[in-house]
């Protein structure tokens, strides 16, 4: 669960629940979750978040809510909280909200209440009653869509909690009901319904005359407050109490079969179904922690205790499973039951539940003629039978929870384990299931698998190949019993050897087959993946191709040309049966055997022209989306010569420097995946416009390295193109990527040998560009005089192909060096120019780098005032634009201009702004602007 709002609201960050801090994003995120199933329009969200004094920049306010609500869910991307024409959405999981949760309890506890289970309905109508914390979204402003959302969710709890009564009063609790149904009169005192139930259970308590005298008081209430009588079913009730019909008393239950089986002389052992444990077990320990709970669970819950221990295929799932029930088999001494559901079984398909019911009753000594022949009758005749008893269940390879449901004990002393591949999320909500989530093994613990079957000896004496050999098995237990078992038939070989059979990456699979398919790796996957829909298996083989470790829904809808809504509902349908797993909120990942499975499916059913495609309309996603991206946080950079995308590749257009700066953070080890991959895949194109169009975000985010790198990539990929043009680009960004690493000389000889193509193409934009970079070089090591002749030529060059922005941008740069130069007069006529000629140009990311200029030399001038009043059109034209780090970049700024002037409170202000925005950014700076404060304080 991620959300509650049964009681104030509430969000899961992870590790504890926590409230929104600040009421309008607190009030947004609750209109956005009441109406989950549609996207909520802005004008609506502006009417519950002011009524009628809605201010004229809502939507921009509305948008930064947004943004700072997806900062505090860890959704920078927007998976989560989705802008959705012509609003936003949040995108929900079955499980996600404490109110969805509510109501499948209530509805599954009023169906149970329905065929006669009232045990099991008055446990899952309790659970669904103790998700309530408090009136629904207590500490939500309330405006029209919230307080008619609360108003129902109260009426709800009504609904469940006399549901709950009733189940109650059938099982027998009519004297501990009593208090709480005075109570609840008190708090209701107009809902007919209670004030029956209250009846019913003093009457069942032996005391008719409070009964009637409750009958009495409500006749008094509902004349004096509506001027009306109670009820024809209240009248009937008390005429029936009058008359002491004895359909008023509790049924006597009829005993179990086995108990009058054991009447009438037949023995009935207790069952003893496991299977022999698996040996050589090894590692799992904090599984076995979390399992040991069980058999204290089983005491002292009001139900079975459940764990469903779910996992990818050949995680060691039933070994865990049976090893841990011979473990615990003695705690319970009436049984233990088991079934192999048979729930990814390659021919036969899944067991019925009412067949493994039936298997069950034998097995309790249950006569044949006494099992019924419908599904809800043999499973209330199994909780029926194991009603009072300690007993373990086992249910191996079940397939959902639609299948485990009908087979689940109905009372306390019972525990169940449930094995799947399927998450079985639902178990948990309805039935309270602790659900273990099985990885591959740690690499210690998978040293002791090998140690376990192979001896301590042997794999002590071969270190690396057993580090290695762990790893080419991806750490799954099957794959290392498989391999150690091919290892132990051959004890006269080294590990080594066994290392180099599966090295063969196409091959690997092969040699982790045992020779049936139970233990092989491939047969096992194979039982996985023939379950799955032809959508979802094809999605499945295709990501096979994906160059990146993880992947999200929009790339791979480019992989297999699907909406990206029915990308995402493959990606979940792969993750509920563990053949990918989604490691972060909407980002999906498998290990190395399954993504070697998934390439081996996809190279013997995908036609190589398909393949091809598939990845073509993949690294055209990549790319296209990353110029966009790009173009957000550099828009003064000129745009990469790109053809238009295959048709199918969806390519994203992030909106903004933040939702440009989110996406790249997600998706930065794709891009340098795809970058690698590109080119041997036939894709130069691709492998040297895909590094130019990261660049800045490598350059604003630090990675340095990564950029180097990835233009060397792009330098031989340009080449094999034979593309002068391009070649120019890729040497002019591999110049900039060495002045930030501090290379000068290389950058300067590779910005030359950029400069020397461009001269002889005759491109004076593109000299323009490689000589500011070299500008920047010499600026970089204090020499403002080269600086300043190298901007020079660059304002000749603007002004040559009548670029006003680039004229703007180049007599900025030079008013910075003549400031620097001392020369603060010429400074300020080359910036004033400059302002002008980015109005003329309508470029206002130009102009706010030039206030802060302006706002430099004038401080330098001595004159404060000025210099505060550019700083602050400095940080206005950023937060206009959207720029978030420019807008703290110049309050830092302004801050310390302030303080200068000698106004310290107005700096700390600027300084405390700055922080609280480098704070949501987690930018580095942050530090350095609260080391400021401290000082200052």
């Amino acid at each position: 669960m991620r959300f509650r709002i049964l009681g104030p609201l509430e969000v899961f960050d992870g590790t504890r629940w926590r409230g929104i801090s600040a009421a309008k994003p607190r009030t947004l995120l609750a209109t956005l979750l009441v109406q989950r199933d549609v996207p909520v329009p802005t004008g609506r969200l502006g009417a519950e978040l002011w009524g009628d004094r809605e201010p004229k920049a809502a939507a921009n306010l509305i948008q930064q809510y947004v943004m700072r609500l997806r900062r505090e869910l860890g959704d920078r991307q927007g998976r989560l909280l989705v802008t959705r024409p012509p609003g936003y959405q949040v995108v929900l999981a079955e499980d996600d909200l404490d109110a969805a949760a509510f109501a499948r309890l209530g509805e599954s506890g009023r169906a149970a209440l329905a065929v006669g289970d009232a045990e099991r309905a008055a446990g899952l109508l309790a659970e669904a009653l103790a998700l309530w914390r408090g009136p629904a979204l207590a500490d939500v402003p309330t405006g029209p869509v919230v307080e008619a959302e609360a108003t129902r969710l109260a009426e709800q709890r009504l609904d469940v909690l006399q549901a709950r009564i009733e189940a109650d009063l059938a099982c027998g609790r009519h004297d501990a009901l009593v208090p709480e149904l005075r109570q609840s009169v008190r708090e209701h005192p107009l809902r007919e319904g209670l004030w029956g139930q209250l009846m019913l259970a003093l009457y069942r308590s032996g005391r008719q005359a409070e009964a009637l005298d409750a009958y009495r008081e409500v006749h008094r209430l509902l004349a004096d407050e509506l001027s009306i009588e109670p009820s024809a079913p209240l009248g009937d009730l008390q005429l029936r109490m009058l008359r002491g019909d004895p359909r008023l008393d509790l049924p006597r239950p009829e005993p179990r079969p086995s108990e009058r089986a054991a009447r009438a002389g037949r023995p009935s052992a207790a069952p003893r179904q496991l299977p022999a444990a698996v040996g050589g077990f090894a590692g799992r320990r904090a599984e076995l922690r979390m399992l040991d709970r069980l058999p204290g669970d089983a005491a002292t819950g009001p139900g079975p205790a459940v764990c469903v221990i779910a996992g990818t295929a050949g995680a060691g799932k039933t070994t865990l499973a049976l090893h841990w029930a011979h473990r615990a088999a003695p705690g319970f001494p009436d049984g233990q039951l088991y079934v192999n559901l048979r729930g990814f079984a390659p021919a036969a398909g899944p067991m019925p539940p009412g067949e493994a019911i039936r298997g069950f009753l034998e097995a309790l000594s249950v006569p044949p003629e006494r099992i019924p022949d419908a599904l809800e009758a043999r499973a209330a005749l199994l909780r029926t039978e194991t009603a009072g008893r300690r007993m373990l269940f086992v249910l191996d390879n079940a397939a959902d929870a639609t299948q485990v449901r009908p087979l689940l004990p109905g009372s306390a002393g019972c525990a169940v384990v449930v094995t799947s591949r399927s998450q079985l999320a639902g178990l948990a909500v309805t039935d309270g299931a602790l659900l273990l989530s099985l990885d591959v093994l740690p690499r210690e613990e998978a040293r002791e698998l090998l140690a376990a079957r192979l001896g301590t000896d042997r794999v002590a004496a071969e270190p690396e190949p057993v580090t290695e050999l762990i790893e080419l098995c991806a750490r799954l237990p099957l794959a290392l019993a498989v391999t150690a078992a091919r290892a132990a038939g051959r004890p006269g070989f080294a590990l080594s050897a066994v290392v180099a059979e599966l090295r063969d990456a196409g091959g690997r699979l092969d040699a982790l087959d045992a020779g049936e398919g139970a233990s092989s790796v491939r047969a096992v996957f194979s039982w996985s993946y023939r379950r799955l829909d032809a959508t979802t298996a094809r999605v499945f083989r295709l990501l096979g191709l994906h160059p990146g470790r993880d992947v999200a829904a929009s790339s791979v809808a480019a992989l297999a040309c699907l909406p990206v809504r029915e990308a995402a509902t493959a990606l979940t349908a792969l993750a509920r049966v563990h053949l990918i797993a989604e490691h972060r909120p909407g980002r999906y990942s498998f290990h190395d055997l399954l993504r070697a499975y998934a390439a081996d499916l996809t190279a013997a059913e995908d036609p190589g022209a398909d393949r091809t495609a598939a990845l073509h309309r993949l690294l055209d996603h990549c790319l296209h989306t990353a110029h966009a991206a790009g173009r957000q946080l550099a828009p003064a950079r000129g745009e990469l010569p790109l053809p238009a995308p295959v048709p199918g590749s969806v390519p994203h257009r992030p909106e903004g420097y933040e939702q440009a700066m989110a996406w790249f953070e997600a998706e930065h080890a794709v891009l340098l995946a795809a970058a690698v991959a590109a080119g041997p895949a036939g894709f130069d194109g691709h492998a040297w416009q895909l590094p130019l169009a990261m660049a800045d975000f490598l350059h604003l985010s630090g990675r340095w390295h990564d950029w180097v790198a990835t233009q060397r990539t792009a330098i031989a990929a340009v080449r094999r193109q034979g593309d002068p043009a391009g070649t120019a680009l890729c040497h002019c960004e591999s110049g900039r990527a060495a002045i930030r690493m501090g290379r000068y000389e290389e950058a300067r000889r590779e910005l030359f040998r950029a400069l020397e193509l461009q001269r002889g193409l005759g491109d004076l934009t593109a000299q323009a560009d490689t000589l500011r970079t070299l500008a920047w070089s010499y600026e970089q090591q204090g020499d403002y005089r080269a600086t300043l002749h190298s901007l020079e030529q660059v304002l000749e060059l603007q002004r040559a192909v009548g670029n006003l922005a680039g004229q703007g941008g180049a007599l900025n740069n030079i008013g910075w060096c003549h400031t620097h130069l001392g020369d603060h007069e010429k400074a300020l006529a080359c910036s004033h120019e400059a302002l002008r000629l980015h109005r003329a140009a309508g470029t206002p990311l130009g102009a706010a780098y030039t206030w802060q200029t302006l706002g430099f030399t004038r401080r330098a001038l001595g004159q404060y005032a000025e210099a505060v009043d550019s700083y602050r059109q400095c940080r206005d034209g950023f937060r206009r634009l959207g720029n978030r780090y420019g807008e703290a970049d110049a309050l830092h700024s302004l801050g310390e201009t302030l303080r200068t002037a000698g106004d310290p409170a107005a700096a700390r202000e600027a300084w405390r702004a700055a922080l609280d925005i480098l704070d949501e950014l987690e930018h580095a700076d942050a530090d350095v602007v609260r080391g400021l404060l401290r000082a200052v304080d």
